[in-house]
């Protein structure tokens, strides 16, 4: 850790202090080496993983919760919550920053753009908007999760927003058959807009949905197309 992280460490933690004692709170031990393993993090963290960097078995995961909820409540930490799972990153009052998060892995990618935030405060300024916080958070997939991909894979394993092509279909002439009519024709290009619990799809402008052991059966492929998002015209599938 640099000696600029380790002075802002020292800052947050003085604050941190500070705020408890103005508020007549009482800050615990427990509380100060879940504090100090928080801030010699400088990544995102979860609450198991703030647990393990802690080292201490008698400071368990209810603890490690309650003195991030009043980071986060005295400002000093912020959650960073990704499909049920929640990360703790610090928040700094000198700078700000976005996020890019890979909804494989988890795997989160701060960075600072200086166009997006000027035109983030021009559109403000244009609609006599004041902006009081804001956060960007672009959700997709890394660049290594990408890599590991299958070349082909089946629909039902595809995640929201992901664009895909039409390859081959795993069943009977009827299937096939039922899919060409709903536009699903080999080459196609679909974006997936739903996978709780049906599959639903947009294919060419309009929404279709289909049911899992359907979806099962129909294999995908990374677009060969450049223009993703849109269906172009294909072959029947199989």
């Amino acid at each position: 850790m640099s000696a600029a992280s380790q002075q802002h460490n020292r800052s947050l933690r003085e604050q941190f202090a500070r705020v408890v004692r103005d508020l007549k709170q009482e800050l615990l031990p427990e509380d100060e080496a879940v504090i100090a393993a928080f801030l010699s993090a400088e990544r995102h963290v979860t609450e198991t993983e703030l647990q393990a960097l802690v080292g201490d078995a008698a400071i368990d995961t209810s603890q490690v919760r309650r003195t991030l909820r009043m980071l986060c409540d005295l400002g000093i930490a912020q959650a960073v919550r990704l499909d049920g799972q929640t990360t703790y990153e610090h928040l700094h009052l000198d700078h700000h920053h976005d996020h890019l998060i890979c909804v494989r892995c988890g795997r989160i990618v701060e960075f600072l753009d200086e166009d997006i935030e000027t035109r983030q405060r021009d559109t403000c300024l244009a609609h006599g908007f004041t902006p009081l916080m804001h956060r960007l958070e672009i959700r997709g997939v890394c660049q290594d999760c990408a890599r590991a991909l299958p070349v082909t894979r089946a629909l039902s394993s595809c995640l929201r927003g992901e664009v895909v092509e039409i390859g081959d279909v795993v069943g009977g002439h009827g299937l096939r058959q039922r899919l060409l009519a709903l536009g699903l024709t080999r080459g196609a290009t679909v974006t997936l807009i739903g996978n709780d619990g049906p599959v639903v799809l947009d294919v060419r402008g309009s929404r279709l949905a289909l049911g899992r052991g359907e979806a099962a059966r129909i294999i995908v492929r990374q677009p060969q197309s450049s223009e993703h998002g849109k269906a172009k015209h294909g072959q029947e599938p199989g």
